[in-house]
């Protein structure tokens, strides 16, 4: 009867301690640049491309275990900065001649990629997109 106790005791005592699980604590750095603003920026003449198309788009993300929300691998520090750099990258390469995002829009996102397996959950990225106009400043 002691032994049933002590059993019933440990699997209640387990079962609270695993289900009261606090949420990971997120502290990152999302990016630094050159120049940033939320606001109209005064005199600011810019040209876009000869192209007419000059949207851009790029993305930087990291995955994390889905069921506790640790990090498993990825780049982790300056998302922001890492998804600019791309979108202005892939500007580039698309042949649109600028440097510069302008109406720029920076949404954080949560993307799930399909297990090859069945057995195997889904893989959870979080990401940063940024996406916008890439132009090239007049003198």
């Amino acid at each position: 009867m002691k032994i049933y106790k002590v059993i019933t005791v440990s699997s209640v005592l387990l079962a609270l301690t695993g289900c009261a699980k606090m949420p990971p604590v997120t502290s990152e750095r999302l990016g630094q640049f050159t120049a940033a603003s939320s606001f109209n920026v005064r005199n600011l003449d810019y040209e876009k491309g000869s192209n007419t198309v000059s949207f851009t788009k790029g993305k930087s993300c990291y995955e994390v275990n889905p069921r506790t929300m640790t990090y498993v691998s990825g780049p982790k520090n300056n998302l922001m900065q890492r998804a600019m750099d791309d979108a202005i990258r892939n500007g580039q390469k698309n042949g649109i001649d600028g440097d510069l995002i302008v109406n720029a829009r920076i949404e954080r996102t949560t993307e799930f990629k399909k297990a090859s397996f069945f057995l195997n959950p889904d893989k959870r990225f979080e990401c940063v997109t940024v996406e916008g106009d890439l132009v090239r400043i007049t003198k």
